[in-house]
């Protein structure tokens, strides 16, 4: 037990302690008692007004009560008459399950309060009658006497309030709240009636009592009836109106996730729960969809669980709903279809089916922890609601099909389209592979692969043209053949590797520095070409001189060579006539010439 029971044991101790005081002084069991028949009798009339107890309007719950206790005040002496009003306090509680609130504990704690307290304020109550001049048994011989019952009784009820107030303050309730003048005074109602019982008692008429006493038996059962009609017209109101706002609010929603959140923060509103779900009957698959899911106020994610299982599964197989007033009175049948999680402790719950026209949707379940949280009226409540928003929720569920069908599209499209989008992006890769190949396809066609010079296809293509170019125009051209000096005894003395280092370095210096317009090319192993567009045969021979000057001064100090690199050169002018053939033959005889005349130098052959 926590801190609250035990302060309200302390105060019952206490007033357990009060009462022991008193019976000490007058002992009960030494007075004098009327017929055991008549103290059961009284017994018997008090558990019935509490158990037919009725609320009324602006007053809170309210029994007859007070008819028996104040009949007894009356009749008996006092010890006797407090010992009779205290007695079935002490047996109400444990065969009310409302009013233990489903524990034995708690039943125990008002069993020895309200009997303890009753024994107390019947002692105020009717001490305060006899001191002001009252009798036992009753003798109504002048006004005196009338208002000396009307101030003891008072008396009574306000020691009742005090201590019904004490105790709901130590409970941890709002008691400004509930002390209003209607709560304190609403049992001094019934003053009267127990005055009236007790003046008949005394005249000892066994009709008169005994009619007088069914006139009160029908009366509580009749006012009890009369309240519950009451009660259940409000019900339907309220169930009623419960519907409307839940219509309200679910208003607008189209998903069925929107539809489920937006009705159980309704239905949190109007029954507090610590566990509520919306699950809908999958027909295809034979599954609960559970929607939405709330565990102390933490959103689960959308689930899917067995129908078969479960009590959920019982209310979808019947389309009844089911209310469990206190989960450790159900029978064993109902356990076993339960599925509890070994921590869950389940007080009660509500669970009712979503039925549209002659189909069940799914099932609305709250639960709450505390035993007898949900009443009957409740489970109308949820019922109805569940009821007015099923074709809501067939809209919802047929709404979200849609568009979970038009999100699949949407998905497919982009899935396709990024297809598409991958595929485009791997044609544009392979093409841009394809140009890029096939430049360098081109590239290889027109280039020397050791040198990067132009090599001998495209220099022919690239001569023929210069030819037609100056059979067109006049324009001079000139063609200088080139061979390195003693290229073979590099070779072979150093090998191919070196020679190939030669000729890398050797075209690096005709590229650098032949004329801007000239097109030199690799022709054969040492040999090259080089095309002269726009001069004459003397300014071909001073270009070519010039690279035959700078020749030796190639670095070669990292290379196993002997001497300097030299070449000869045989240099012609194309003139009319000529063809390719013709040109390179001249070049030829030009360059034997050079060669002939000892090498490193640069011939021209004249036209």
């Amino acid at each position: 037990m926590g801190n609250k029971h035990h302060r309200l044991w302390l105060y019952n101790l206490a007033l357990v302690g009060v009462v022991a005081v008193l019976a000490s002084q007058a002992p009960p069991w030494l007075a004098q008692w009327p017929a055991l028949w008549v103290v059961l009798g009284f017994g018997a009339f008090q558990l019935l007004v509490w158990h037919y107890g009725f609320p009324v309007p602006s007053m809170g719950m309210t029994s007859m009560e007070r008819v028996p206790q104040v009949a007894a005040l009356l009749l008996f002496p006092l010890e006797v008459a407090a010992t009779i009003n205290a007695l079935p306090a002490l047996i109400f509680p444990f065969i009310n399950r409302r009013y233990r609130q489903g524990s034995w504990s708690f039943a125990a704690l008002r069993a020895v309060h309200n009997a303890a307290m009753i024994a107390l304020i019947s002692v105020l109550g009717g001490w305060s009658y006899q001191v002001l001049g009252g009798s036992v048994p009753i003798s109504l011989s002048d006004w005196t006497t009338l208002w000396a019952v009307l101030i003891g009784m008072t008396v009574l009820q306000a020691a009742n309030s005090v201590m019904i107030l004490g105790f709901l303050w130590l409970d941890g309730r709002d008691v400004r709240r509930i002390a209003s003048w209607n709560y304190l005074l609403a049992e001094e109602l019934f003053v009267p009636l127990g005055l009236l019982a007790a003046l008949i008692c005394v005249a000892g008429e066994p009709v008169t009592t005994a009619l007088f006493v069914l006139f009160l038996v029908l009366t509580v059962i009749s006012l009890h009836q009369l309240v519950e009609s009451r009660r259940q017209v409000l019900d339907r109101v309220t169930v009623l109106d419960a519907a409307s706002v839940a219509r309200a609010a679910v208003s607008g929603s189209q998903r069925m996730d929107q539809t489920a959140e937006r009705l159980l923060d309704h239905i949190g509103a109007l029954l507090p729960y610590h566990t509520a779900y919306v699950a809908l009957h999958d027909t295809e698959r034979e599954e609960f969809d559970v929607v939405l899911e709330v565990n102390d106020e933490q959103r689960q994610p959308r689930s899917r669980k067995p129908v078969g299982a479960g009590l959920s599964g019982h209310v979808l197989a019947t389309g009844e709903p089911l209310r469990i007033d206190d989960w450790s009175q159900i029978s064993d049948e109902m356990r076993a279809r339960a599925v509890v999680a070994p921590d869950e402790q389940p007080g009660s719950l509500l669970i009712v089916p979503i039925r549209h026209g002659t189909d069940v949707l799914g099932v609305v379940s709250v639960q709450h922890r505390r035993a007898g949280h949900y009443s009957e009226a409740d489970g109308h409540a949820l019922a109805a609601i569940a009821d007015d928003l099923a074709s809501v929720i067939a809209d919802a569920c047929t709404f979200e099909e849609l568009d979970d069908y038009r999100q699949r599209l949407e998905d497919l499209v982009a899935e396709r389209t990024a297809d598409l989008e991958q595929a485009s992006r791997e044609r544009e890769e392979l093409l841009a592979e394809l140009r890029r190949h096939t430049g360098l396809l081109e590239q290889q066609s027109r280039e020397d692969p050791l040198t990067g010079l132009a090599n001998r296809r495209y220099f022919d293509e690239q001569l023929a043209a210069a030819i037609d170019i100056a059979a067109a125009g006049g324009r001079s051209l000139a063609l200088a053949l080139i061979d390195l000096d003693h290229f073979k005894q590099v070779n072979d003395s150093a090998g191919h590797a070196v020679g190939d280092t030669v000729l890398l370095r050797f075209a690096a210096l005709l590229m650098q520095h032949a004329p801007i317009e000239a097109l030199v090319a690799r022709i054969g192993g040492e040999e090259f070409a080089v095309l002269l567009p726009g001069l004459s045969c003397d300014s071909a021979v001073a270009a070519v001189e010039l690279l035959r000057i700078r020749t030796p001064l190639i670095p070669i100090d990292d290379l196993p060579l002997r001497t300097p690199l030299r070449f000869s050169a045989g240099v012609c002018e194309w003139t009319v006539g000529d063809d390719a053939d013709s040109l390179l033959r001249r070049a030829d005889r030009g360059l034997y010439a050079a060669k002939a005349a000892g090498r490193d130098q640069v011939c021209a052959e004249p036209a």
